[in-house]
């Protein structure tokens, strides 16, 4: 063992150290790829990361050396995953958040000959700042609109370049590059986590997590209209209970004429309802047994919405104004019979 140490470089030794601190200092530990992302797009993607993920490449002997120094429970089969161009990440979010922060956020980069590209690649109309040459000619060969002005090549107008799904050639490539426009679009793919004492993969992130969401909160429903439907008390749904069963037991009060002084609202009410109802009935066999100004006042309690269900919403109204609407009822109904 002793020679072992000697023989590996300090500097690899420095390296394992270094990785295998952040991963026991790490809530969540994350393999990205990085395949074809260059250092520029790396760096763009690391600012958009900054305070909440930090990235980290190393060759995979020392990733691999790094994860297994590390003490962290079931953080071994993270090794499993570290093939091809990989790179830590290291942080304390949830690996599902971060994730979808990764695919939410590409990085442009230029295109490349030969490379497909998923969308369409336009050439916006601009000043090239390229003096008349050579390049005109080749604009020229890729169907590129353009002309001379001012001593330099403008191109006249949008065109579509490169339509989606077609190849990139290298001339196409090319002179993109020479015209600063970068098509692609790159990111990082979470290929695997450590958190929580458990390696999840890239197929336990692509989650619809505003569906799931929903579903969450369908369920909840669900659950709360069974726990009150059936009566069955919990803490949150203690208070849906209450409000039933005395609307409940408003509606059987009033079906039944069980009256209650808190409810004399509701019975004169339907007391001046159904008098009303009595009236129009009379008045359609005899219009000349109800005095004219009763027959209108039916008329418009017909032509007047229905009478409210009856709420377990207190009322925010003065006792003033409670006490009148019961008087207006009250002479209302009286009317009726002189």
């Amino acid at each position: 063992m002793a020679l072992e140490e000697r023989v590996i470089p300090q500097w690899k030794r420095d390296a394992v150290k270094e990785l295998t601190s952040a991963i026991q200092e790490s809530k969540m530990v994350g393999l990205v790829n990085v395949e074809g992302v260059g250092a520029k797009q790396l760096q763009g993607i690391r600012e958009s990361l900054r305070g909440s993920a930090k990235i980290k490449m190393a060759r995979n002997t020392l990733m691999r050396r790094a994860i297994e120094d590390a003490k962290a429970k079931g953080i071994k089969g993270l090794s499993d995953f570290v093939k091809g161009p990989v790179a830590f990440v290291f942080s304390d979010q949830d690996p599902f958040i971060l994730s979808k922060f990764l695919a939410e956020n590409k990085a442009a980069a230029p295109a490349k000959g030969g490379q497909t590209t998923p969308k369409d690649i336009i050439v916006p109309a601009m000043n090239t700042g390229v003096a008349p040459g050579p390049f005109i000619t080749e604009l020229a060969g890729l169907d590129i609109p353009s002309r001379v002005k001012g001593g330099v090549i403008h191109i006249t107008e949008d065109t579509v370049a490169v339509e989606a799904g077609e190849v990139v050639s290298n001339a196409m490539a090319q002179m993109l590059g020479r015209l600063g426009i970068e098509p692609m679009e790159l990111q990082l793919k979470l290929v695997a986590a450590y958190t929580d004492g458990a390696v999840l993969t890239a197929e336990d992130f692509e989650i619809d997590l505003e569906s799931l969401f929903e579903q969450v909160l369908l369920g909840h429903q669900y659950a709360v209209n069974l726990s009150v439907n059936s009566g069955y008390p919990t803490t949150d749904t203690i208070p849906l209970i209450l409000a039933k069963a005395n609307s409940d037991a408003k509606v059987l009060a009033l079906e039944v004429g069980f009256f209650e002084p808190d409810m004399l609202g509701e019975f004169l009410s339907k007391a001046n309802s159904q008098a009303f109802a009595l009236a129009s009935a009379l008045a359609e066999k005899d219009p000349d047994a109800i005095p004219a100004e009763v027959l209108s006042q039916v008329q418009s309690a017909a032509a007047a919405a229905p009478t409210p269900a009856v709420s377990d919403e207190p009322t925010d109204e003065p006792e003033e104004e409670e006490e009148e609407e019961e008087e207006e009822a009250t002479a209302g109904m009286g009317s009726l019979f002189g």
